[in-house]
């Protein structure tokens, strides 16, 4: 893991979301955990060697940001959104999914049981462990789920996958203008330090790219619709966005898969199918 300030470790190099934790003066609190099993047995070593952990805080329901709960048993909050969509998922789909991520995974796999949210929150929260301020904002974009996080005393914001940097982006159940509000929002924000979903930290110099990116994605399947094509077609012809961005760590191969899920939610989107 990455030391970015006094009390903030990030980790941008392993498959799954970028997650990281906060020492403070009453213990530690992480942020998102791994993905893969294995990742998180390391990470909960990791952690040992600074303190005690006291609070999980997931950003969004996408399983590479909650997957690793289970093996740290502390209290985990988030959005009301996240601790439903954990509880609805299909977890003999998602063992055997994440069991195939590597020769450790299918043992650590085993009577898995997801350590969903039990504190959750709608707009926002503030919470206060030691001497450091987590101020959770809900920012939809992404998914309607998403939070920023905001280590005041650090002067960091976790932003989750509302940000991809210098990545792929997926938009496969996005809502590209909320998503660019909140861009807009991140911009306001007194912290200067960004850590995204994926790819390396950056700044709020990074936002107008981002921004473009979504705007272009956008006007690319508006003008597939515009020329009459239906969902099949425009899923299976509109492939021309997925080498602008490499993949992030893990994600090999996966290009043309993302790309038919971001035209297909995109073509939703603008036709009304999806509100």
């Amino acid at each position: 893991m990455k030391q970015i300030t006094k009390n903030v470790y990030v980790e941008t190099c392993i498959r799954g979301c970028n997650h990281g934790f906060v020492t403070t003066s009453d213990g530690i609190v992480l942020i998102d955990t791994p993905h893969k099993p294995s990742d998180a047995v390391k990470l909960k070593a990791e952690i040992a060697k600074h303190g005690q952990l006291r609070y999980i805080i997931n950003t969004e329901p996408h399983g590479d940001h909650w997957t690793g709960n289970a093996y740290f048993d502390v209290p985990v909050i988030a959005h009301e959104g996240v601790r439903k969509r954990i509880l609805e998922t299909d977890m003999a789909a998602h063992v055997a999914r994440v069991s195939g991520f590597g020769p450790e995974e299918p043992a650590l796999m085993k009577g898995y049981k997801p350590n969903a949210p039990i504190i959750t929150f709608k707009n926002g929260m503030t919470l206060h462990v030691g001497n450091h301020t987590f101020q959770m904002i809900h920012m939809p974009g992404h998914t309607m789920y998403q939070a920023a996080i905001c280590i005041k005393e650090e002067g960091v914001v976790f932003t989750s996958d509302n940000i991809f940097h210098k990545v792929q982006t997926w938009l496969q159940e996005a809502n590209p203008d909320l998503w660019l509000m909140t861009l807009e929002s991140l911009k306001k924000l007194p912290e200067e330090i960004f850590v995204p979903g994926h790819g390396d930290l950056c700044g709020k110099a990074y936002l107008a790219e981002q921004g473009a990116f979504i705007e272009e994605w956008k006007d690319y399947v508006k003008k597939g619709i515009e020329r009459g094509m239906t969902k099949d077609e425009a899923i299976a012809n509109l492939t021309a966005m997925t080498d602008r961005y490499p993949m992030d760590v893990g994600q090999d191969g996966m290009s043309p898969m993302v790309m038919k899920m971001n035209v297909a939610n995109l073509y939703d989107y603008f036709t009304g199918a999806k509100g």
